[in-house]
C-alpha cells in the first residue's frame, strides 16, 4: 500500500495527490476525523464499503508496525 504525505497550506487546504484523485477522490469527499487520524472517502460511499476498506488499511498498518522500527515522528 502506498503512503502519501501532504501538508496543509496557509489557507487551510489539503492537496490530494493525483493518484488519489484518479481513484475517485474528486469533487465531493467526506472526512471522518478524530484526534490522531482521519478517514477520507467519496461522498455517498456505503458504510460497509468504508469498513471493508479500513480492514485492508488496518492490516497494512499492523504489518508496518511489526516490520518498521518506531521513530519519534511516529509517536
Amino acid at each position: 500500500m502506498v503512503k502519501f504525505k501532504t501538508t496543509v497550506d496557509r489557507n487551510g487546504r489539503i492537496y490530494l495527490a493525483k493518484p488519489l484523485r484518479q481513484t475517485g477522490l474528486v469533487n465531493s469527499v467526506e472526512i471522518l476525523p478524530n484526534s490522531q487520524a482521519a478517514v477520507i472517502y467519496r461522498a455517498g460511499t456505503s458504510i460497509n464499503d468504508i469498513l471493508a476498506s479500513l480492514k485492508i488499511i488496518m492490516a497494512d498498518l499492523r504489518h508496518r508496525a511489526k516490520t518498521q522500527p518506531e521513530t519519534a515522528a511516529d509517536r
